[in-house]
């Protein structure tokens, strides 16, 4: 993984972001996120974080205008334009971020004062290392756990996975990228953004894994945790 994004994500830490809610997204630290983006609003949050720093805080929506407090930022990593005019983005999760307070803006797009503090230590997760979880016992049993119930999603989803690619992914990036792409309910989403530490995070995606599997084939799944 990259020193570099570990860097980079500890001294990044703007008082103010743009906010980009969109249901069912989530971004995690040492992921990527890509973008297709259309609205004219957006179009210009994109423009005017292309003259800056390149942040984005990614939030979920609510009910309403409501927007969850606690969102992921991320990173303008790669960008082009379409000839229809749409831009295509990705982003790199950074860390995580609580709103503290949304501002009256002259943008056509949201922004929010932001505070950081308690998420810190999801710089950790950009220079997360393989080899150190293979020599763990702990870690073989905790990632043994996270891919039968990542198995038991897909087979009861009909879903085709390279497992054997996945094996190279340190575990707590796996579980970022596995919360990132399930498809549970925004609600299940934002409990998983919201997990204090990695081992929260995947004790509760194998939980909601098997829940989901289970409902997928009518109830006939295995829902242990």
């Amino acid at each position: 993984m990259s020193t570099h994004y570990k860097s980079l994500t500890r001294r990044t830490k703007p008082d103010v972001i743009a906010l980009f809610p969109l249901s069912g997204a989530l971004l995690l630290p040492a992921c990527d996120l890509p973008l297709n983006i259309f609205e004219p609003r957006y179009l210009n949050m994109i423009d005017d974080a292309l003259k800056g720093d390149r942040l984005i805080g990614m939030v979920q929506t609510g009910p309403g205008k409501d927007i969850a407090k606690i969102g992921g930022l991320g990173r303008i990593t790669q960008f082009s334009e379409t000839d229809d005019g749409r831009y295509v983005v990705v982003l790199k999760g950074l860390k995580r971020f609580a709103i503290t307070e949304e501002l009256d803006v002259t943008t056509p797009y949201r922004q929010a004062k932001v505070d950081f503090s308690a998420y810190e230590n999801d710089a950790e997760t950009h220079i997360a290392k393989q080899t150190s979880e293979a020599l763990s016992e702990t870690g073989r049993s905790d990632r043994a756990a996270l891919t039968v119930a990542m198995k038991s999603l897909a087979n009861a989803l009909g879903v085709q996975v390279d497992w054997d690619s996945l094996a190279e992914i340190p575990l707590p990036v796996l579980i970022n990228q596995a919360a990132m792409i399930s498809p549970f309910a925004p609600e299940d989403k934002q409990s998983l953004l919201e997990a204090e530490t990695s081992d929260d995070r995947r004790r509760l995606l194998i939980g909601l894994m098997h829940l989901y599997a289970s409902q997928a084939d009518g109830g006939k799944g295995d829902a242990r945790q």
